[in-house]
């Protein structure tokens, strides 16, 4: 009966106990590196469609007006554009305080500002698997 009760006090076998953590915290780990890698590819995008915008608003800042032109040059620097990236631009003229139209003659200094939007969703890549 001693033997029996010194082997129950004995008995803390600890193989396997590695495996049963990893089992527990793999998961959490896995998610971890999705998430990080979505956030990662969604800050490079964002960042890639601004540096395409700053590049048609450097074109108006250097005297450009033509808003076509602009739009090209937007189109031209995103290079990672998703298929329904959209970029649009608009001119908007103030003479004294009012709004007028762009080809409107002012007695005054007439004030102009070129607006450039882009929009975009994030497009996933979708798997066909075999029928």
């Amino acid at each position: 009966m001693m033997a029996l009760f010194h082997r129950l006090k004995n008995w803390r076998d600890t193989s396997g106990t590695s495996a049963i953590e990893f089992g527990l915290i793999s998961p959490i780990l896995i998610l971890l590196c999705i998430a990080l890698y979505d956030i990662n590819d969604m800050s490079f995008r964002t960042s890639n469609m601004q540096t395409a915008v700053r590049a048609g608003i450097q074109y108006a800042m250097n005297g450009g007006e033509d808003l076509d032109a602009a739009k090209t040059i937007v189109n031209g620097a995103w290079s990672k554009k998703p298929s329904d990236g959209n970029v649009t631009a608009t001119a908007a003229c103030k003479c004294a305080g009012n709004t007028q139209a762009c080809n409107s003659t002012c007695g005054t200094t007439m004030n102009k500002w070129i607006t450039i939007p882009a929009t975009g969703k994030r497009v996933y890549v979708q798997w066909q698997g075999r029928p």
